[in-house]
């Protein structure tokens, strides 16, 4: 099990630090669900790829449903691209490394 470096006094019981920060794979079709293309734009944000992001921490919601706040760059370094930072739900995630290094990281997957 893979130590998440918890380091704040014990406060909400779903929500949980990930130190060091994990890098995954965000999904942005699961981020920014959009309809069919209307056309095509060469210039404008893919919201249909996935990019790396780095993992801060997970939150279960009301519906315990579990979110990653995550950091990630949504268009190109440069050429109007920004970072961002927010809540994106696990489905939307996956790890960017081996699962042997990796067990533990998601919620669902720490031994009780």
């Amino acid at each position: 099990m893979l130590d998440t470096g918890d380091t704040l006094p014990p406060g909400p019981r779903h929500l949980h630090m990930v130190r060091p920060h994990q890098p995954v794979w965000v999904d942005l079709k699961l981020v920014y669900p959009v309809s069919a293309s209307k056309t095509r734009l060469p210039d404008g944000l893919d919201l249909t790829g996935t990019v790396p992001g780095l993992l801060g921490m997970w939150r279960a919601t009301t519906t315990a449903h579990w979110v990653g706040w995550v950091t990630f760059q949504l268009g190109p370094v440069g050429r109007g691209g920004t970072t961002h930072s927010q809540w994106v739900l696990a489905e939307a995630l996956r790890p960017r490394e081996e699962r042997n290094t990796w067990s533990g990281s998601f919620p669902y997957e720490r031994r009780r």
